[in-house]
């Protein structure tokens, strides 16, 4: 088992060498290896989202973000998983799938020893560990731990 933590220091390049992820987010832990992918990353904290679906209005920070959301429209899936049939619109996301028939978790909290298939997995498990509650609403200041707790108070509070 690979012990694997969601803040890591440095990230994987080609040829097995590793690059020092020396621009970091002022405003939360994250850290990128180049100043273009910091800033990118930015614009999550600033709730700026200029690229707008023009089937279903939902907007986005990245214009790469928007494009993958509009798969959702299409219905085309054409990446097959060859052990289960179930296909995908995205190749990362059979990549990403192809574990469940693995078994291997591979991905490990440092804290409880708790182990997953995927860093997104551990990454929302330790909050957990944390007294951290990042998520804001701004209509009335409720904070929550994780991003879907928030959004269904949006939606069920607010109703946005």
């Amino acid at each position: 088992m690979v012990n694997r933590s969601s803040s890591s220091a440095t990230g994987q390049l080609n040829g097995g060498q590793r690059r020092a992820k020396s621009h970091k987010c002022q405003q939360c832990d994250k850290s990128f290896d180049h100043p273009y992918h910091l800033k990118r990353h930015q614009v999550v904290h600033t709730g700026v989202r200029e690229h707008k679906c023009t089937t279903c209005s939902k907007s986005f920070g990245e214009k790469g973000t928007l494009k993958i959301h509009q798969l959702l429209h299409t219905g085309v899936r054409a990446h097959k998983c060859p052990t289960c049939s179930k296909s995908f619109g995205l190749k990362t996301n059979l990549k990403r799938h192809q574990v469940v028939h693995t078994g291997i978790q591979a991905y490990k909290c440092t804290t409880c020893s708790k182990t997953f298939s995927q860093k997104s997995y551990l990454t929302t498990h330790q909050a957990v560990h944390s007294h951290s509650r990042p998520f804001q609403c701004s209509i009335c200041e409720q904070t929550f731990k994780w991003k879907q707790h928030f959004k269904r108070h949006l939606r069920k509070v607010h109703q946005q």
